[in-house]
């Protein structure tokens, strides 16, 4: 063999090893960008995250989506390749993102061991929260949204106030400009405490709410009835019993791991004492 033929076989061998290292998209990998697979999966957890209307084209979601997933794989490489990845600020985030995932996958897990409650649970809670369900009711309001003042004890002026106007000029006192508006609020979607102290209230007596992160003083202008099918009530009170009891769980599990953990505080970091029985 010549020293010419000799060098073409290694140069035909070196192209065939190079064509073999090559990734090809297949099966389960759908793309490849810079040598790193996109798989099915990680497509699939993308869109398990969206409410995709049922007009929707789901293979052009797809599609996006994954376009979406190969521009977030080129900003990653672009910020490792700044090293951004080996910063405090990185490695702080990653752990408490690592924490909260954690954290939800137990929850996962406790979630899969907890069935539905059987028929007198439900029965039980069905009787015990009328508002939400016999007597559910669609409550429009005239109301008057704001901030919580950082002193909730100066509140206590709205307990003279009997009118909206009244409890316009009574914010106004303690520095809070409200604004002023509608609302409608369903019972059947309202915490329970919440729901009882609206069907209590006095007919047109303001009164204070929790709504968010703000808080609204109302009046109720007309209550409407919403009628609910039993086999949606039934399934929305073995949702709320079902619910109940997760977290009742969870709180369980975290007592318990707190009361064989050694936990240390910085002074100063340490939990308030809770106060003495009387």
């Amino acid at each position: 063999m010549n020293r010419r033929t000799g060098e073409f076989k290694v140069i035909a061998m070196a192209l065939l090893l190079l064509a073999g290292c090559q990734k090809t998209p297949k099966g389960q990998v759908i793309a490849i960008v810079n040598g790193d697979e996109i798989s099915i999966e990680q497509l699939s957890a993308e869109i398990r995250d969206i409410a995709v209307p049922d007009s929707m084209d789901r293979t052009q979601l797809r599609k996006a989506i994954l376009q979406g997933l190969i521009d977030r794989h080129l900003e990653v490489e672009e910020a490792r390749k700044r090293g951004l990845d080996k910063t405090p600020e990185f490695v702080l985030l990653k752990k408490r993102n690592e924490e909260e995932l954690l954290a939800s996958l137990l929850g996962e897990k406790v979630a899969a061991t907890v069935p539905m409650p059987v028929d007198t649970e439900i029965r039980d809670y069905i009787y015990a929260n009328p508002l939400q369900f016999a007597r559910r009711q669609r409550l429009f309001m005239d109301q008057l949204a704001f901030a919580p003042p950082k002193n909730r004890a100066s509140l206590s002026v709205l307990a003279d106030a009997h009118s909206m106007d009244e409890a316009v000029a009574a914010l106004q006192s303690i520095g809070i400009v409200p604004a002023r508006g509608q609302g409608v609020i369903d019972t059947g979607q309202t915490e329970p405490g919440v729901a009882r102290q609206l069907d209590e209230a006095p007919e047109g007596e303001p009164i204070l709410l929790p709504q968010g992160d703000r808080l609204i003083v109302g009046v109720i202008t007309r209550r409407e009835p919403i009628a609910m099918p039993p086999a949606e009530s039934r399934l929305a009170a073995g949702l709320a019993v079902r619910g109940a009891t997760l977290l009742r769980e969870s709180q369980a599990q975290v007592a318990a791991a707190r009361s064989t953990a050694k936990i240390s505080y910085e002074p100063g970091y340490e939990p308030e004492k809770a106060p003495a029985a009387k």
